[in-house]
């Protein structure tokens, strides 16, 4: 296999990412070469010629390694995207000149060398939270292209000739002809280095948010501390505190990745008979709620928390009848799940 890969680490990047969006696949690094493929990949090569999409498939889906060249290649529209040969089909979007000699498709986290194109299967929701990452401190949209034909001119060339990120909705060959792609899956493709933003955006919102660390009340515009109350919500050190729906309820204003007070998280904890029965209350929840919803433990406590921007949960913090809609409805949320698990306050 290449040389190994110094620079950054691919598996830590892979994991923030996985996590955050819940995602099953693999994130797949692709690495296209101009060199053929050498006498110890061989092992790596599929064992009949196979769709470049199908292979990306079994990379994400079952953690597999391809290296492999022209003659291993089932698609003909895919052979000159990648580069294998001239473009003769009038494809738009190509990895030109066309002087790919192999391909290395892995999973980005057993990637050795810095991969050109890294690809990841997602469904709608898991898209949405990706591209609001993505966009964390940019005030730029993410403009895209797709035709719905010859996914991988989108998915991989178009983001490896223009070194910017493209969502393919896919095309029939890959979901029917060559691969069994699932009708709400789709595939985006970035160069490598959005990955890695995207899994410090991570690490940040875990800061900011995730960790319930919140800004002091202190260094909250007052005008934003005077909605709060109208709310229903006293003053504490780090956060406002009420009660709604009989329940206790914590809210943290948390700075974004420019300074500004856009990220709010919600907190309700909730005090249980013994540790085992707060683990096994936390092991229910986190099989029915889905970000922006999360649970956690500490020892007796289960903390039930919301996270997320201003902006995604349509607030205004300076009106506090928003506020005030927002909270309640994340209590409501979490008490009828905590109602039909039979669990009370």
């Amino acid at each position: 296999m290449p040389r190994r890969m110094r620079r950054r680490g691919w598996r830590e990047v892979e994991e923030a990412v996985r996590s955050y969006l819940s995602l099953g696949p693999r994130l797949v690094g692709v690495k296209i070469r101009r060199e053929g493929v050498i006498e110890g990949e061989l092992l790596f090569k599929p064992e009949r010629p196979m769709a470049y999409c199908h292979m990306v498939r079994l990379s994400a889906s079952q953690g597999k390694t391809f290296v492999y060249d022209m003659s291993d290649e089932d698609c003909p529209h895919a052979v000159v995207v990648l580069g294998f040969q001239g473009a003769r089909n009038g494809e738009e979007w190509r990895v030109e000149p066309p002087e790919t000699r192999s391909l290395l498709i892995a999973p980005l986290g057993e990637m050795e060398v810095e991969p050109d194109v890294v690809l990841a299967v997602l469904n709608p929701r898991q898209m949405m939270d990706l591209t609001v990452l993505l966009q964390a401190g940019h005030q730029t949209s993410l403009p895209v292209g797709f035709r719905g034909e010859v996914a991988c001119a989108e998915f991989t060339a178009k983001p490896y000739m223009e070194q910017k990120p493209n969502v393919s909705f896919l095309c029939n060959g890959s979901r029917i002809v060559y691969s069994d792609y699932r009708e709400n899956e789709l595939i985006f493709g970035a160069p490598p280095r959005y990955y890695a933003e995207a899994a410090e955006a991570v690490e940040r919102v875990e800061r900011t948010g995730g960790s319930l660390c919140g800004c002091r009340v202190t260094d909250v515009p007052p005008g934003i501390i005077q909605q709060l109350e109208r709310a229903g919500l006293s003053k504490g050190t780090d956060y406002f505190f009420g009660k709604v729906e009989d329940r206790n309820v914590r809210l943290y204003l948390n700075k974004d990745f420019k300074g500004g007070l856009n990220y709010i998280t919600v907190h309700m904890p909730m005090k249980l008979s013994s540790e085992e029965e707060a683990e096994e209350t936390v092991k229910r929840l986190r099989g029915r709620l889905r970000k922006p919803y999360s649970a956690g433990q500490r020892g007796y406590w289960v903390d039930l928390t919301l996270t997320a921007s201003a902006r995604e949960l349509s607030i205004d913090l300076l009106n506090g009848e928003s506020v005030r809609t927002a909270v309640q409805a994340f209590v409501h949320r979490i008490s009828q799940d905590l109602s039909r698990m039979g669990i009370g306050a």
